[in-house]
């Protein structure tokens, strides 16, 4: 069954007073679509290869901050933190990810944004997914079965998201049946002018998105636990639509 969300009414909020980590590439707090980022943290590892942390979350190749720029256009109030897994690449190990998660469920975030995915089920990304949904920490991830990205958002603990047509800022998709139901518009904030044509786009976007909806979701019902919040998504907010997914 198809269902449509509208987010389009004004008394949905503004993410005020939402946690959400946005796991990434990092965050460039200049760009004009950025607003205030909240704090921040950057995972790197030694030449001994020894995990170690630090402050230096700034964005080094642009995906970060792209993405980020849909949490703020979308929930402006939240507050935003960003947590550097790339540096030099998009691409990092998945004990990294992990530890990534871990510390935000550490740091008692509402939501976690992973606009990436991996293309193996990993026996720790799925227990550490379980963990943050046991302690009601919600997760979204991109899902691009294209690259055959499939993982965490198959995950049944993560709402998996994927680019959508029909979809714009305010209305997305879930389709029950699938284990990544969720779509939304895979577009990040317009750029002006000609540099339009060369800015990103896909499910990282559409991840953004979900994130946000569901940053408003928790505003306007009071729900903190990724179990209320689907309750609430399940009887408040989705509604049919006759259309079939082909045609979304």
């Amino acid at each position: 069954m198809l269902w449509k969300g509208n987010m389009a009414d004004e008394a949905w909020g503004r993410g005020k007073g939402i946690r959400i980590a946005h796991i990434d590439s990092g965050i460039n707090e200049g760009h004009s679509h950025i607003g205030c980022v909240a704090g921040g943290v950057a995972f790197h590892v030694s030449e001994e290869g020894q995990l170690f942390l630090s402050d230096a979350y700034q964005d080094e190749l642009g995906h970060g901050t792209a993405v980020a720029g849909v949490l703020y256009e979308q929930v402006p109030e939240a507050d935003i933190w960003a947590v550097k897994i790339f540096h030099s690449t998009l691409s990092t190990h998945i004990e990294i990810l992990c530890a990534a998660i871990e510390w935000c469920i550490d740091a008692r975030m509402h939501i976690i944004n992973l606009s990436l995915g991996v293309s193996r089920d990993v026996p720790e990304l799925r227990s550490v997914c379980e963990e943050a949904d046991r302690k009601g920490v919600i997760i979204v991830s991109a899902c691009d079965e294209t690259r055959q990205l499939y993982w965490p958002a198959y995950y049944p603990t993560v709402y998996g998201a994927k680019a959508g047509e029909h979809c714009n800022g305010q209305v997305f998709y879930f389709h029950t049946e699938e284990p990544a139901g969720f779509r939304a518009l895979g577009f990040p904030r317009r750029l002006e002018g000609p540099l339009q044509k060369f800015n990103l786009q896909g499910s990282s976007f559409a991840a953004a998105h979900i994130t946000g909806f569901l940053a408003k979701i928790i505003e306007k019902y009071k729900v903190y636990t990724a179990r209320d919040v689907r309750e609430v998504i399940r009887t408040s907010v989705l509604e049919v639509e006759q259309r079939t997914m082909n045609n979304v």
